[in-house]
């Protein structure tokens, strides 16, 4: 039975699902369990909602930033490998990096009716932040933040406890590389390495990404923690080939640039490489990214990578999707979930020639 046709036997959902369609504001509560015949199982998502979810099979919603690079190709695999191993039916929107796209996917998947549960995976936090955390628990469906946080909560966070990152109206948050006390960590290693003064480019995702936005306010503090560095940054669309160009056209206007934090393997750290080594400074710059994989574990072997953080796509999809399960028998689980497999977020490990050796081989 689709949610459509269960709404139809819960008459507080379905005015509830038509008000927030109609853009209207309701102060209807979903139906509570007796309400719908004890089929479901009622979820505090805070600020007052309180989300009933079904105890059937779900329909769940996932909405991706994008999956035309690996990191996309990865989550959208783990997004159907677990799909099919929980026996849930799934749905995956691919935004491409349109902030706008995907605010219309998701109001495409709300007006449908036909969705239990949700991924979100933001584009833009803030764009997307009403239908996450208002109108998805007023329909009636729980939602899963995933990696990229919603609203504000990825810039107004200090780095003091990963919770900062869960937005109330949501389930949970799945993540670890977008807590600041992690970017502040990974910042914090590259100046350990690289002490002194330093001429920096910081190669960034989009300007409207959330991750973006974090990783400038993190770099804000950088700077200011490292006076005798001077740090610049650039935007890319996290593809290999605007990284080039970009990076190429920066190094040929400053070629004593001593360092690059690339914030995102292996497409942005492949284009960066292949720019690094076009200008001849292959081995007088230094280059530290984040994502692991690879192509960064070929380049550290090889000295062109001082070191690398981890990223965890397929296990961050992965946990976001069985938190949806598993609360279904009201465990709604911790409001903030490490996907970290090696390491924490709070101590995120650094992938560097010495330390390879201590990687589980699944992850060589």
């Amino acid at each position: 039975m689709t949610k459509k046709s269960r709404a139809l036997l819960a008459t507080a959902s379905a005015v509830t699902l038509l008000l927030t369609v109609a853009g209207c504001s309701s102060g209807a509560s979903p139906s509570s369990p007796s309400e719908s015949g004890g089929d479901t199982v009622p979820i505090d998502v805070g600020n007052d909602l309180t989300v009933n979810l079904t105890k059937e099979t779900l329909n769940v919603a996932v909405f991706t930033p994008g999956v035309a690079n690996q990191y996309g190709q990865v989550m959208e695999q783990s997004a159907k490998d677990t799909a099919k191993e929980l026996g849930i039916e799934m749905t995956l929107y691919d935004a491409g990096y349109d902030a706008n796209q995907q605010l219309n996917q998701m109001q495409t998947a709300l007006q449908s009716g036909d969705f239990d549960a949700a991924v979100v995976h933001p584009v833009d936090g803030t764009v997307i932040c009403k239908i996450t955390t208002e109108d998805y628990p007023e329909a009636n469906i729980l939602v899963s933040n995933n990696v990229n946080p919603l609203c504000d909560y990825g810039t107004d966070q200090v780095g003091e406890s990963p919770e900062e990152l869960w937005a109330p109206g949501t389930m949970n948050f799945v993540g670890s590389n977008n807590f600041m006390g992690y970017i502040d960590g990974w910042f914090t290693a590259a100046a350990e390495a690289n002490p002194g003064p330093q001429k920096v480019l910081a190669v960034l995702g989009p300007a409207t990404a959330a991750q973006t936005r974090v990783i400038e306010v993190a770099l804000e503090k950088f700077e200011k923690a490292n006076p005798e560095y001077e740090v610049e940054a650039i935007n890319s669309d996290y593809m290999s080939t605007e990284a080039y160009t970009k990076t190429q056209a920066y190094l040929q206007g400053h070629p004593d640039t001593s360092l690059i934090l690339s914030i995102y393997t292996p497409d942005i750290s492949q284009g960066i490489v292949n720019a690094v080594t076009d200008a001849g400074l292959l081995g007088k710059v230094n280059i530290v990214d984040q994502g692991f994989g690879d192509f960064s574990l070929e380049q550290i072997e090889e000295g062109n990578i001082q070191f690398s953080t981890m990223f965890f796509p397929a296990n961050a999809m992965k946990l976001s999707l069985e938190s949806l399960v598993e609360a279904q028998s009201g465990d709604a689980g911790s409001r903030f979930v490490d996907d970290s497999v090696v390491g924490t977020v709070l101590e995120p490990f650094a992938v560097t020639k010495d330390s390879i050796d201590e990687l589980p081989d699944e992850l060589r």
